[in-house]
């Protein structure tokens, strides 16, 4: 049976309990992360699932468009981090591109409001809640639906759950 360790998640370590066998992801650029900020990037996951992101992309006031895989992300947390930037910054691109300002364009009252009101901005929503970042992520994005931005993309994710065979029944199969 093998164990999956986690090092502040930047490097995967796998140990067999035989053989002492060590396979290594290469860990990340940027090692200069708080332990404490890397915790409130992951949260806490149950386990059993991997997220992954596509986006949907579109121009010509959509008389092209098409959806393509984008990244996969081991904690619901961090896809959820993520689809809130990416959306922030799709729909920052399109004010940038109608000269407008964030304010113009989004509110926080009404049918389309979005909470919190404001660009993507790391430290403050690495304090946010799970179901805020979500709905922030909808939102900003469907501020580019309601805008009817001629081209923009879309951020969005689903839960896949890893149905894996564990070591034992493995061992049950390989031994009958």
């Amino acid at each position: 049976q093998g164990l999956w360790l986690e090092a502040r998640f930047r490097s995967a370590i796998f140990v067999a309990s035989s053989a002492m066998t060590v396979l290594k992801r290469p860990c990340s650029a940027d090692t200069s992360v708080p332990d404490a900020k890397i915790r409130k990037i992951v949260g806490c996951d149950q386990g059993g699932h991997m997220y992954e992101c596509s986006r949907y992309v579109w121009w010509d006031k959509r008389a092209h468009c098409f959806t393509e895989q984008d990244r996969k992300f081991s904690s619901k947390r961090m896809a959820l981090l993520y689809l809130a930037k990416m959306n922030s910054a799709s729909l920052e691109g399109f004010l940038k591109e109608t000269g407008k300002q964030w304010t113009d364009v989004c509110s926080d009252t009404g049918v389309y409001a979005l909470s919190p009101n404001v660009p993507f901005d790391f430290d403050e929503f690495l304090e946010l809640p799970d179901e805020v970042l979500e709905d922030y992520a909808k939102e900003v994005g469907n501020t580019l639906n309601v805008r009817k931005a001629p081209r923009g993309t879309i951020y969005r994710y689903k839960a896949v759950a890893l149905a894996t065979t564990e070591v034992q029944e493995l061992c049950q199969i390989l031994e009958s």
